[in-house]
């Protein structure tokens, strides 16, 4: 009762369908988390304990790429299965793809041993990147105007 008392109070007495404005911006902070472990996960599995060596610094930067893309469609598939609300790619691949650029990039080069704690750091380290770089993106959805408010005007 005190939710809708609150929505009804921000949009002008018109309940959303959706769940509220906060519903969806909180999964899009959650999905940029889930793929930045994901990604981290990837990357150490593959480039650090497989050791496959990419050859070249593009067979590098396109794995790091490929892979992000692969993660972000894994996790987008993981809220279909759930039922949770529908996250956009749009959103979740440019956040995956910046992810393996700042946070995990420069880590992975400079990586002092292949122990637990060092791996797990890295993964905390993907999903902090997730979450910084989804948060744009939240706050984007948090402040628009919802499509069912514009469309009764």
């Amino acid at each position: 009762m005190q939710v809708n008392a609150r929505i009804e109070l921000i949009f002008g007495g018109k309940i959303l369908s959706r769940g509220g404005p906060n519903s969806k911006s909180k999964h899009v902070i959650f999905s940029g988390a889930a793929t930045g472990s994901l990604l981290a996960i990837f990357i150490l599995s593959i480039f650090v304990i497989l050791e496959v060596d990419p050859g070249s610094f593009t067979g590098l930067c396109g794995g790091f790429f490929g892979l992000a893309i692969l993660s972000a469609l894994i996790i987008n598939g993981i809220w279909k299965r759930a039922q949770w609300p529908e996250l956009n790619l749009k959103i979740l691949i440019p956040v995956a793809c910046i992810t393996s650029i700042m946070p995990l990039f420069g880590p992975l080069f400079g990586l002092p041993n292949t122990s637990l704690i060092t791996l797990a750091t890295i993964v905390a380290f993907g999903a902090i990147g997730g979450i910084f770089w989804s948060t744009p993106f939240a706050l984007w959805i948090h402040f628009r105007r919802p499509k069912s408010f514009e469309e009764s005007e």
